[in-house]
């Protein structure tokens, strides 16, 4: 396309949101013109390797995060560590994590993302049809590991919630 030349929509991006929204308007008979520097899917989109996720209903903080965050705080090495000079800074953030983790928020959170997950992979396949690109997607499912077995019973009440979603699991041992 020549510099002067003129588009009716441009969209910044060629990882799954630009790309979905790109298909979305074309077969709507819109024009578009996807711009990114790279391959498209190779940023955002390649880190988490394609995958429709409608099992991952299950938010972050959770009573078990909760009861863990002492430790997972003072661990350098831990997803929750923080640099302790930003503690004041970070204080109405965690306090906000912390009651987001109790039981009823969690619930009230796992819903809310059961909700917006459940439509996503039907979606998503419908998309990938329409395209003629069946045979570029594979449905492997996701295994949850654990070390011990005292973290395996530590995921039980994840587990019935994902089941309580209609969410199919399987243990495997």
């Amino acid at each position: 396309m020549a510099a002067s030349e003129t588009v009716e929509i441009a969209i910044v991006g060629a990882g799954v949101v630009g790309l979905a929204t790109a298909l979305r308007l074309v077969a709507d008979g819109r024009e578009v013109l996807l711009i990114d520097p790279n391959e498209p899917g190779s940023g955002a989109s390649f880190g988490n390797a394609g995958t429709i996720a409608e099992y991952a209903c299950m938010p972050v903080g959770t009573p078990a995060v909760l009861r863990a965050l002492p430790k997972l705080l003072l661990d350098p090495d831990s997803p929750f560590s923080l640099r302790w000079p930003a503690l004041l800074q970070l204080a109405p953030w965690l306090v906000r994590f912390m009651r987001q983790s109790l039981p009823a928020a969690t619930r009230a959170n796992a819903l809310a993302l059961a909700g917006l997950l459940a439509d996503a992979l039907p979606a998503w396949e419908d998309m990938v049809g329409e395209a003629g690109l069946e045979d570029q997607m594979r449905r492997n499912g996701c295994l949850y590991l654990y070390r011990r077995l005292s973290d395996f019973a530590a995921g039980a009440g994840g587990r019935a919630m994902r089941a309580g979603f209609g969410i199919h699991q399987e243990v495997l041992t």
